[in-house]
């Protein structure tokens, strides 16, 4: 119980010493401005936004909305996700990562691949490559999300530069692909 109770004690004080923090500027020691943006997964993480004084969300891991669906979230639904988190940031940017799956994170309706070491094999854009339609429609959600509005995407766990190059091919096919169903 008392160990508890330090602990408790500890993070109040902790949270009141951050509150304190909200609104000042960071800057380094030698004067540069640093742009403090905040971590996100969910659309409920957004609360957060306002009251951390975080810049943006820096990293938006849409893997959670994958881990708590009983199935794939189809791209509708992806959609309708990122739109929420683009219009509760208002202003402020938004960096989707897309699907990075594997390692510690497994979903319970797609077969895994055994691997030696699963924390840098078959996961994040290597998954992505090779279950193409998978990306496609998340990179699509997010095109259509993001109508007018500056679209930030992060790919996962790169490990040659031939992934971003055939990543960026299929996000460029995705663009054209909305582009001419009339969106922006």
């Amino acid at each position: 119980i008392q160990a508890y109770s330090d602990k408790v004690r500890f993070r109040a004080r902790q949270q009141r010493q951050y509150r304190s923090l909200v609104g000042r500027p960071a800057v380094t020691r030698d004067g540069a401005l640093i742009s403090l943006q905040m971590n996100a997964g969910l659309p409920d993480d957004l609360v957060h936004l306002e009251q951390s004084g975080a810049e943006g969300i820096g990293l938006f891991r849409t893997e959670l909305q994958f881990m708590v669906a009983a199935t794939f979230p189809r791209g509708d639904r992806q959609t309708q996700v990122y739109r929420a988190v683009i219009e509760g940031a208002g202003a402020k940017p938004v960096t989707f990562r897309t699907l990075d799956i594997g390692g510690d994170k497994v979903l319970p309706y797609m077969r895994q691949h055994p691997e030696d070491n699963p924390a840098l094999g078959w996961r994040g854009i290597r998954m992505g490559l090779d279950r193409a339609a998978l990306l496609r429609t998340q990179l699509r959600a997010m095109l259509r999300a993001a109508e007018g509005a500056d679209l930030r995407v992060m790919i996962p766990m790169v490990s040659e530069p031939g992934e971003i190059i055939a990543a960026r091919a299929i996000l460029d096919r995705e663009i054209d692909l909305v582009r001419r169903r009339g969106g922006q």
